[in-house]
């Protein structure tokens, strides 16, 4: 329980750091710390309870982590479309079959609950994949509100915060910023609202 608590609390500090820093390189470093300890927390309550979900939690967090470092250490994936499409799609197809196989070995069937997450993955590595900037954040934003679902059911806080903080709290503030459609209606339907 405590170590728990310790993992989500890293996972939210973490997340801080990553809206708080100006540096591309040091807000990955800290999404990487991020879901290390997701993944750490999923590991933890997997190993006490057995669950499909948490297995599923495991292994997403686990690969997206070191997709993560393996994007800091050769820094020629980011700077390649095809490079990063191909982390992209490797990303996500490992991540289906090692949820698919996991469920399959630990419960003999598929939970509904845990396509939730594979769905994030996939919004989330279509964003990534994208050249198209407004896409991108429009795709990071359905994955963190997906994502963030998830961890309320498997009681993951940490994910939570994570994903409603520097997912999706900080790509409203760029959709905002940058002047992204409906915002930009949003902020045009203000304006012309009378005062009250």
């Amino acid at each position: 329980m405590i170590t728990q608590i310790l993992f989500q609390l890293t996972s939210a500090a973490a997340s801080i750091g990553r809206v708080n820093t100006s540096s591309h390189t040091v807000s990955r470093q800290f999404n990487a710390v991020a879901l290390g300890a997701v993944a750490a927390d999923f590991t933890e309550k997997f190993l006490f309870t057995g669950r499909p979900d948490y297995l599923v939690g495991l292994m997403l967090f686990t690969v997206l982590t070191v997709r993560t470092l393996l994007i800091l250490v050769f820094r020629g994936i980011e700077g390649s479309t095809v490079r990063r499409r191909v982390a992209c799609a490797a990303a996500f197809v490992v991540c289906t079959v090692t949820s698919i196989a996991g469920q399959l070995y630990v419960g003999g069937r598929i939970e509904a609950m845990t396509l939730v997450p594979l769905a994030g993955i996939g919004l989330g590595c279509l964003g990534e994949a994208s050249n198209d900037m407004v896409m991108r954040r429009r795709c990071v934003l359905g994955m963190g509100c997906v994502m963030a679902a998830f961890g309320l059911a498997t009681e993951a806080w940490g994910l939570v915060f994570k994903n409603l903080l520097s997912d999706v709290g900080a790509t409203v503030y760029s959709m905002n910023k940058y002047r992204d459609w409906p915002l930009t209606a949003v902020a045009i339907w203000q304006r012309r609202r009378p005062a009250v």
